[in-house]
C-alpha cells in the first residue's frame, strides 16, 4: 500500500513536471515568437525608410531634369534673339534682407494702426454728450 502510494506520489509530481516545463517551454517558444515579430516590424521600417530615400532621390532627379531643361530652353530663347540668357536680378525683401528694414517696415504699420484706432476713439468720446447738455 505504501509503495502504491509512493508511486502515485512520484507519478503526479512527475506530470506536474511535465506540465511545469512544457509551460516554460511555451513561453520560451512565444518569446522567440515576439522577438522574431518584432525583428521583422524593424526589417520592414527599415526597408520603408529605404523606399521612401530611393522616391526622395528620384524625384529631386526628376526636378533637377526639369529645372535644366527649362533653363535649356530659356538660353535656346536667348541665343536666337541674340542674346544670351541673363535671369533677371533677384529681389531682396526688406524681411530677408536687412533685419532693421522689416522691423521699420512693422513699427509704421503698427503706427498708423495706433493712430487710426486713437481717431476713432476720439470720435466716439466728441459724440458722448455731457449731462448737463442733456
Amino acid at each position: 500500500m505504501r509503495r502504491v502510494l509512493a508511486i502515485t506520489i512520484a507519478t503526479g509530481l512527475a506530470l506536474a513536471s511535465n506540465a511545469a516545463s512544457a509551460q516554460i517551454r511555451a513561453g520560451q517558444a512565444e518569446a522567440g515568437l515576439a522577438q522574431e515579430r518584432a525583428a521583422a516590424r524593424m526589417e520592414i521600417e527599415a526597408l520603408r525608410q529605404q523606399q521612401m530615400a530611393q522616391a526622395r532621390e528620384a524625384q529631386a532627379a526628376r526636378d533637377r531634369a526639369a529645372a535644366a531643361q527649362t533653363l535649356r530652353s530659356l538660353q535656346a530663347q536667348g541665343a536666337s534673339a541674340g542674346r544670351p540668357y541673363r535671369p533677371p536680378p533677384a529681389e531682396v525683401l526688406p524681411e530677408r534682407g536687412d533685419p532693421s528694414a522689416g522691423l521699420s517696415l512693422r513699427l509704421d504699420e503698427l503706427d498708423r494702426l495706433t493712430d487710426a484706432r486713437l481717431a476713432r476713439s476720439n470720435e466716439v468720446l466728441r459724440a458722448i454728450r455731457p449731462a448737463s447738455e442733456r
